[in-house]
């Protein structure tokens, strides 16, 4: 390859690593960490003067999660996008690095000021880090998804019982919902939202999964007060943390008519935007090309002037939206009860 052209997409790469990292942390610096090099090093490749090996682009571009894609040309058009993700085996380790790279990722977007991060949510189901806010609804929600989606070994004969969820998992689920509490945030939210969740909680109720019927009502309870606070949050225009005392992060939530189809997660860091995608249930596909995260920020946009806004001062909207909600668990509640 010319050395011009070395240049260009080499000059495109540290743009991207530059956007991904907060403006007080320092880009030889970092790079040079990354790397095992010098500073002098580091520079003379932030300058160009060193070619990068495709071993350096490969640690580059997984540390920082940028698609290789997203720089090798300086047009966002194309039919081609790279995505990251956390392959997910049944085992019950998997899912710990799953939990770690969920929380790496929510604590990047943190080291950015206040004012230049932000996060949207297209939620199919409930955002899975509000779930995360309440031990007993996540003990559910990571026994559900080992026994049931991931098939890991040692839960197919279990029912659920918080003791059969490490600690340490929900320590980390801890910390995640506490980051996320921090960060300005949109959700958009349809009456659909809410029916995987309490499907679950259904399923395992009438399939016998649940070891006791106050471990269900357990998680029915905390599923409750995640609306109470869901709703507060709304009204109050302002992250609650896991004490539903006032966070940093602001908070809006859209009411959508419309079916979302799946959960979208887009994350604005400094100049910088990454888009998740969900599959498999729960897991997430990551990319920072600008092309497919321009297009996604569209369509958010778009499904957001195509929604309505029920935080803030639509209280009416609001109150009915929950209103319905809590029928729907009241409902399941009553079904448990009575068996």
């Amino acid at each position: 390859m010319p050395k011009k052209e070395t240049e260009s997409a080499q000059s495109i790469l540290m743009s991207k690593i530059k956007a991904a990292l907060p403006g007080n942390i320092s880009l030889v610096d970092e790079l040079a960490d990354l790397l095992g090099v010098s500073n002098d090093s580091a520079y003379r490749r932030i300058r160009g003067e060193t070619a990068l090996s495709i071993e350096e682009i490969a640690l580059i571009c997984k540390h920082f999660k940028i698609s290789f894609d997203a720089f090798i040309s300086n047009s966002s058009g194309g039919n081609t996008v790279s995505f990251s993700y956390q392959q997910l085996s049944g085992h019950v380790n998997t899912f710990r690095e799953y939990l770690e790279n969920m929380r790496k990722d929510v604590l990047t977007v943190l080291k950015f000021p206040e004012n230049d991060r932000s996060v949207i949510y297209a939620a199919e189901d409930i955002p899975v880090f509000q779930n995360f806010a309440h031990p007993y609804l996540s003990a559910f929600k990571i026994f559900y998804w080992n026994r049931s989606i991931l098939n890991a070994p040692g839960f197919e004969d279990k029912k659920f019982d918080t003791i059969h969820v490490d600690e340490d998992l929900l320590a980390i689920a801890k910390d995640i919902y506490d980051a996320y509490s921090k960060i300005n945030s949109i959700e958009i939210w349809s009456d659909d939202t809410v029916t995987s969740t309490l499907k679950q909680i259904e399923f395992y109720w009438d399939s016998g999964a649940f070891h006791s019927k106050s471990d269900a009502l357990k998680v029915c309870e905390e599923l409750g007060l995640l609306f109470a606070r869901i709703s507060k949050q709304a009204e109050l225009n302002v992250k609650l943390d896991s004490n539903n005392k006032s966070d940093k992060g602001s908070y809006a939530l859209y009411h959508s008519d419309v079916m979302i189809g799946n959960n979208c997660v887009m994350s604005q860091m400094g100049p910088m935007k990454g888009a998740y995608v969900s599959y498999h249930t729960f897991n997430v596909m990551l990319t920072t090309n600008p092309g497919f995260c321009n297009e996604t920020d569209l369509w958010l946009k778009n499904l957001i002037r195509k929604s309505n806004l029920i935080s803030g001062v639509a209280e009416k909207q609001r109150y009915r939206f929950f209103k319905r909600i809590d029928e729907s668990l009241k409902r399941l509640v009553q079904k448990i009860e009575n068996d």
